[in-house]
């Protein structure tokens, strides 16, 4: 356990996302929780101090001694010592120290250069150094993509990304590339103008060892889905006539598993979609077909005959063991009869997912699956790297798990970069989740001209991304001269609500946000 101690809070986060990301799944808690719990500083065996003074920021860390029982031991005078601001006995384990030219509370300039005193002095203690250096955030490109818009050639945004955020090179080189192929995307699209639609189906056939999403097993919720589907045509009803000014560009059916309801549900869902909107904008259409066990060929035909141009078939691996640990009821053969229906239907653009770092695997493993995948040749993939998210069953039952989870995670990364090369796949956007495995990334990659618009611009936030349905939230991007905005840009969020009852009960109020957010002319 660590316990957070800082004279002033502006820097509260940072230093959170900082110590998370070398000490991942560890409990943080500041003083004031003694007050109610004494018995939990006999298991603090880490204090973080941060002393931030006009020009000078001042970091430390304390650490007990390891004892016989694999346990680390922090003297509770030293932590009573260190609260009261006072020299402990004992010396601080690392340090460092950030020099400000101006006002240390003045966090564009601060943030980057403290964030990056943190991560040098935590590397050097630990022995450890991350590939994304002090970089916390979950939209890295973002960097490179703002600098390549300023003129700023390949060099020096990659030696930004080293100097200032102390990255591996070949993490500022990923960056860059990836960040290049985005803006020829944005570029094609007109901003303020354009929208994408999120619809989410939060129905799926088990939930998944890892998943932490909204979703409700469909054996339990089937004589609820046309509930939901009336619910949902009316929130649509709203959305395309507020929003009828500006084109629609992408629309994105995510869930859950939205090929889980049935293809007659299928065939309503894609109509009530071509009955409210004007679908002459639309650049792409994406479905998850999801797991290939709930895959068709009568859904896959009624997708396509409804105009959707990608497709995603998502096996995670394809080592049949391993897809029994992570609740996974198909097949590798099922995964291969979902592709080959989907070809047979005619869809010329589909996505695989994957998930390195699954239980049980490593690089072997991965490699294994990757060689079948070759031989399906899907037109993109993307890439997740295991994160533990806290609602998900592999973080409650971590003990029964732990063991199975593999420190080759790089390898098995580096493994995947090799293969969607020879298969023709460059990356073409990334982001990072809270409690990813070796703070790496997600990546997808495609061929040349089929990347997928809505994952971009939904990482890039430049356009609004309107959420219907049960768990979806809406991004909408707020530019100067709008509700108060003077300069950049502010993204404002409304949010569902995330049961599936609750949402068919309550879409009158789901609406109503809506309305209230919606900012125009």
């Amino acid at each position: 356990m660590i316990l957070l101690i800082q004279n002033i809070e502006d820097y509260n986060n940072d230093f959170r996302v900082s110590l998370q990301a070398f000490y991942g799944g560890e409990r943080i808690i500041v003083p004031e929780i003694f007050e109610k719990k004494p018995e939990l500083k006999r298991e603090v065996d880490k204090v973080f101090a941060a002393d931030i003074r006009e020009q000078s920021i001042e970091i430390k860390m304390y650490a007990g001694t390891l004892e016989d029982d694999g346990k680390a031991e922090l003297a509770e005078a030293v932590i009573d010592a260190v609260i009261s601001g006072e020299k402990p006995d004992e010396a601080p384990v690392c340090s460092n120290r950030v020099d400000i030219d101006g006002d240390s509370r003045d966090k564009a300039v601060v943030r980057n250069p403290l964030k990056l005193a943190i991560y040098e002095m935590l590397s050097a203690y630990t022995g450890r150094t991350l590939p994304w250096g002090s970089l916390t955030g979950i939209r890295p490109t973002k960097i490179a993509v703002a600098q390549i818009e300023d003129g700023e050639d390949r060099e020096s945004v990659i030696s930004n990304y080293i100097n200032v955020y102390g990255t591996s090179r070949a993490k500022a080189e990923l960056a860059f590339d990836v960040a290049g192929r985005e803006k020829m995307i944005i570029d094609s699209v007109a901003e303020e103008d354009e929208y994408c639609l999120y619809i989410g189906i939060p129905f799926c056939p088990t939930r998944c060892l890892y998943c932490s999403f909204t979703s409700y097993p469909i054996a339990v919720y089937k004589d609820k889905v046309e509930a939901y589907l009336d619910a949902l045509e009316k929130e649509m009803e709203y959305v395309a006539e507020a929003y009828s000014r500006k084109k629609l560009i992408s629309i994105y059916i995510g869930g859950g598993t939205p090929s889980s309801i049935s293809a007659e549900n299928m065939d309503r869902l894609c109509g009530m979609i071509e009955r409210a909107f004007d679908l002459s904008y639309v650049r792409e259409f994406t479905i998850e077909a999801g797991r290939p066990d709930s895959t068709t060929y009568d859904k896959l035909a009624v997708m396509k005959k409804h105009g959707v141009t990608r497709i995603s078939i998502n096996p995670q691996t394809m080592n049949e063991q391993t897809l029994r640990t992570i609740g996974r009821a198909h097949t590798p053969d099922q995964t291969r009869e979902a592709m080959e229906m989907a070809r047979r239907v005619g869809f010329d653009n589909i996505n695989m997912d994957l998930i390195v770092g699954l239980p049980g695997e490593d690089t072997d493993a991965v490699e294994n699956t990757l060689r079948q995948i070759r031989e399906l040749a899907p037109e993109s993939l993307t890439v997740h790297t295991l994160a533990v998210k806290r609602a998900a069953t592999l973080n409650i039952e971590m003990d029964r798990y732990k063991d199975l989870l593999k420190n080759d995670i790089e390898s098995q990364l580096d493994a995947v970069t090799r293969a969607a090369d020879d298969m023709g796949l460059s990356p073409y956007y990334l982001y990072r989740q809270k409690n990813m495995t070796g703070n790496l990334e997600n990546v997808g990659y495609s061929k040349e001209g089929l990347e997928c618009l809505y994952n971009i611009l939904i990482m890039e936030e430049r356009t609004d991304i309107v959420g219907l349905g049960a768990g979806s939230s809406s991004k909408l991007v707020v530019r100067p001269g709008h509700d108060g905005v003077t300069e950049g840009t502010r993204i404002d969020r409304i949010e569902n609500c995330k049961s599936v009852d609750d949402y068919i009960s309550r879409i009158d109020e789901m609406i109503a946000r809506k309305k209230a957010g919606f900012i125009w002319d």
